[in-house]
């Protein structure tokens, strides 16, 4: 049904004697699968190309014959390959990836890679999809599709590939907005040759990486006169967590990432696996069990995995019934340390950063999460609000940190009357909202101090898509959804006629 060729006749590396000269030779052609939005499923040839001096040419990228780099041309392919036979077309990622952001809206949860899979193999694979679901309506006798059986690659689309195309097109993407090229190794499997990549562009994100953080607009930021007659700008951002964080190693606040998401602890805890569970016990784990031979601590295992035994149960006497179990209704065996994912927004809805406290919201870690945010004096909101800023202000005093002297730290109006007692005299000083005047036009709050808690509501959606995925998968899966939910949020707010404009970084 087509051919898929390098996008070049000739060598485009530099330092090759044959740049833009010679003629490439030598194709190399192999049959493959391409996954289309307006065709469906097309069976196609791919060929790739030679230059006697050092590269072969692929379809989207070129490796070095002795160094095994690979390095992706510039800008973002109409195709891209994600599986040695697989490619998938651009604008059927831009679709998946964009489901990914607004499944909840129709399902209350996000889209998974595997729910991409089963919708295209389903709907969009044949360009007549709707007639051969529906033969009885269009008449169409029943019968078996011959189509594709005589193909040696698979006709179905996968779930990893959608998830490693969703990788790759997020990486090109980033890449084409600073003008840059991916390069990857080419001597490994795909997705570890994808990881590392993944593994920098997440570096990059934290702190102000997201593109989104310059962002200001009318329901964000304002101009108000001083006691002196004199403008001065008001600007806020609202902190808040979210139960739905990677796994982690099991020794409290450790941040090395685990070797595998069933693991309990990481590579450099690996000796504690040994250990009994149970806190403060340092007897050696009996046999196929997690805790000690002690009686209180096997009567504890046995209380923790009761749960899990007796749905094993019912779902047997489902299957003796005859009835069919959900698969995704199995309890799975995990690591019982779960993160927390932490938000800094503007009141607006926009999502300036995402943070992993690894363990717990301690004040400290949103201390250091806010100062990687606002990282210079210029930078730093008028106010600050978050449900815990008693604890944090006083953490603040207590180890004289004065990063943010020129900022205030209001609770919002529900937690402080929820939360704060009015014998709290310290929280009365300096936390209570009804002290901030700048907070109120006409008796009403200027900013949405509960932003946060209601992003929350779409960012948990992701909750099972996130639990099972490494965690430099899981950061950068994370911030792409942000990425893209950040745009959708600045495209609605100039919709309904909202001023946004960027401001200066260091502001």
């Amino acid at each position: 049904y087509g051919d898929i060729y390098p996008p070049t006749h000739t060598c485009l590396s530099s330092d090759c004697p044959n740049y833009h000269m010679g003629v490439l030779t030598e194709p190399v052609t192999y049959q493959a699968t391409q996954f289309t939005l307006q065709y469906g499923v097309l069976p196609i040839y791919s060929t790739s190309m030679y230059c006697h001096s050092k590269y072969i040419y692929h379809h989207n990228f070129s490796v070095h014959k002795n160094t095994n780099v690979l390095t992706y041309y510039h800008g973002v392919p109409s195709t891209i390959q994600v599986a040695t036979h697989f490619f998938i077309d651009t604008l059927l990622l831009e679709l998946f990836a964009n489901a990914k952001v607004f499944g909840w809206q129709v399902t209350m949860h996000q889209l998974s890679s595997m729910n991409c899979t089963c919708i295209y193999n389903v709907a969009l694979a044949h360009p007549n999809a709707y007639i051969l679901n529906n033969r009885l309506a269009f008449a169409i006798a029943q019968g078996t599709e011959d189509v594709g059986k005589s193909w040696p690659c698979s006709l179905q689309m996968q779930d990893e590939d959608v998830l490693n195309g969703f990788f790759i097109y997020s990486l090109l993407l980033d890449k084409a907005e600073k003008q840059s090229q991916l390069v990857l190794i080419h001597d490994s499997l795909q997705h570890t040759r994808i990881d590392a990549a993944l593994i920098v562009r997440n570096k990059e994100m934290e702190g102000i990486g997201q593109e989104a953080y310059p962002h200001a607009c009318d329901k964000c930021f304002a101009i108000l006169n001083n006691e002196q007659g004199q403008k001065v700008k008001i600007q806020a951002a609202v902190c808040d967590g979210n139960a739905i964080g990677h796994l982690c190693c099991a020794v409290h606040d450790c941040k090395k990432p685990l070797d595998n998401h069933r693991l309990r602890f990481c590579s450099d805890h690996h000796n504690l696996s040994n250990i009994c569970a149970v806190e403060g016990c340092n007897l050696p784990c009996s046999l196929g069990s997690k805790t000690c031979h002690t009686a209180e601590h096997s009567k504890l295992e046995e209380a923790y995995y009761k749960p899990a035994k007796a749905l094993f149960q019912l779902r047997a006497r489902l299957t003796r019934a005859g009835l069919s179990v959900p698969s995704d209704s199995v309890t799975a065996e995990e690591a019982e340390d779960i993160d927390e994912e932490s938000l800094i927004m503007r009141p607006c809805g926009i999502i300036l950063a995402c943070a992993t406290f690894y363990g717990s919201e301690a004040v400290s870690a949103v201390n250091q999460f806010a100062k990687a945010v606002f990282p210079t004096p210029q930078s730093t909101p008028e106010y600050f609000i978050f449900d815990n800023n008693c604890k944090l202000h006083a953490h603040q005093e207590a180890n004289e940190d004065h990063h943010f002297s020129d900022t205030a730290f209001p609770v919002d109006v529900f937690h402080f009357n929820s939360k704060n007692r009015e014998t709290d005299l310290y929280c009365q000083a300096h936390c209570n909202p009804a002290a901030f005047p700048d907070l109120l036009e006409n008796g009403k709050w200027c900013f949405n101090t509960s932003i946060c808690e209601q992003t929350n509501v779409w960012l948990g959606g992701y909750q099972a898509i996130l639990c099972n995925m490494t965690v430099h998968r899981y950061n950068f899966y994370l911030d792409e959804m942000i990425k893209r939910w950040n745009q959708y949020i600045n495209s609605e707010l100039k919709k309904a006629g909202i001023h946004t404009w960027l401001l200066p970084i260091a502001a």
